[in-house]
Formats: C-alpha cells, structure tokens, sequence
C-alpha cells in the first residue's frame, strides 16, 4: 500500500469519526436541554375562555404573561411547566415548526387524606 493511500484512508476514517463525534454531541446536548427559538414560540395567543396569553423566549428563559408575568420552565422542545408546577402550557407547531396555538392545563393540588 503506497503512503498516499494510506494518508487518504486516515484522513476518510478522521473526517468520519468528527461526523459521528459531532452529530452524538449535538445530539446529547439538544436532548439535556430544550431549547426554544423566539421566532417559532414568542407571540401572543387567545385562549377560549377570551384571555390572551403572551409568551416571550429571552435568552434561556420563557416569559409567560397571563395574569401576572411569570418565568416557566421549557421541559421539553413543546411543553412549558409553570413555577408551582400546577400548570402546563402544549405547544402546538404547524408543518413549518412555528407555534400557532397552545393549550393551557392546569393540574389541582392533590390533598392528603385528613385523619381522625
């Protein structure tokens, strides 16, 4: 085998491993935590009940304004969890990945059973 060959056979195998390298450490860092574009979540958005829900990405942060402006907790690429954890937001995307609605829902606070 000439040097040339094997010069080009090693520099096929590097550029094929950074390829898989980068692709699992997009990969891994995408999947620990989500990231929201401003341009495909911010906006604002009419609930059924009549109320307007505003919801702004700042930097790593979601700015919720419904009745009083919180910061909420992207759990995931297409849900948001309210301080308290009792409410949720559901990002609901078009063909193109912009938000075009939302579905707000709201968990009660379990009591515990009272004793005698």
């Amino acid at each position: 085998m000439s040097s040339s060959t094997a010069c080009s056979t090693l520099k096929s195998a590097a550029l094929t491993l950074s390829l898989i390298a980068s692709v699992l450490g997009f990969s891994t860092a995408h999947a620990s935590s989500p990231r929201l574009l401003a341009r495909e979540v911010s906006g604002a958005y009419d609930m059924q009940d009549g109320s307007t829900v505003r919801i702004d990405v700042v930097g790593r942060r979601v700015l919720v304004e419904s009745s009083a402006p919180e910061y909420w907790t992207a759990s995931n690429s297409s849900l948001l969890v309210s301080p308290d954890g009792l409410r949720s937001i559901r990002l609901m995307r078009d063909f193109n990945g912009k938000v075009d609605r939302i579905e707000m829902q709201v968990t009660s606070a379990r009591q515990s059973p009272v004793g005698d």
